[in-house]
């Protein structure tokens, strides 16, 4: 393959990429607390002999997380948490600690805290929030703070991270590569839910840019393929 086809098919490369991340975006337009994310290239610049000019090849280097706000919306579920401005609650899954913007709620078999998707949501240190069998007012104060008939149970996990390092995995959630540090003055209501950051219009948009430039350098790489074709033919003849 010679000098075009590499930048070609680099450059394909990081917008097929690119094109994932948008329809993933997309498709969580209407997931609690999700965060949209965007894609990162380098310029990787390598010298050439005999006086050649540099050939320049772009690369998707990794993905960046948006935390800007969504919007939030009030709900008659005691149980559902929306958290304003900066953070994430603290979780429990299979595989570790992990972050999530999600506060849609619920109580397992033994009235632990739970996600959605069944990971325990958990306090200021690192542990599970039980809430007491026949409790009927649970009320959660503006730091995360939970009381149950007016007993204090625990207190939310809130925690921040640096966004460079964190790694959406499944179900709504976030690896923090970096580690993640308690956030000091939390804003947490209750019976509300943050809805997606995305925002479909500009990511709808941004869709059709990729796909065209995706497309244009495909023809590009079909033409230029096409004309070592015709090289090689005459060479052949000659």
């Amino acid at each position: 393959m010679d000098n075009a086809g590499y930048v070609g098919l680099s450059r394909n490369a990081g917008l097929s990429k690119e094109l994932t991340t948008i329809a993933n975006n997309i498709a969580n337009i209407s997931t609690n607390g999700f965060r949209r994310e965007g894609a990162v290239f380098a310029e990787h610049v390598k010298a050439l002999q005999n006086d050649d000019p540099s050939l320049s090849i772009a690369t998707m280097t990794r993905r960046y997380v948006d935390l800007n706000q969504g919007e939030i919306t009030s709900t008659n579920n005691a149980l559902d948490f929306a958290i304003e401005g900066d953070g994430f609650f603290l979780i429990e899954t299979p595989a570790g600690e992990r972050l999530t913007r999600d506060g849609a709620f619920s109580l397992n078999p033994e009235g632990e805290l739970i996600t959605a998707n069944g990971a325990r949501v958990l306090n200021d240190a690192n542990g599970a929030i039980a809430i007491p069998a026949g409790a009927t007012d649970i009320a959660v104060s503006g730091d995360g703070a939970i009381f149950a008939d007016g007993q204090a149970v625990g207190r939310l996990g809130i925690v921040t991270a640096d966004a460079a390092f964190l790694t959406r995995e499944g179900d709504n959630a976030f690896l923090a590569e970096n580690g993640f540090a308690p956030v000091e003055n939390p804003k947490v209501r209750q019976r509300a839910l943050e809805g997606s950051n995305v925002n479909p219009v500009t990511e709808l948009a941004r869709l059709i840019e990729v796909q065209r430039t995706y497309d244009s350098s495909r023809t590009l790489m079909n033409q230029e393929d096409e004309r070592i074709k015709r090289t090689v033919q005459t060479l052949g003849r000659t």
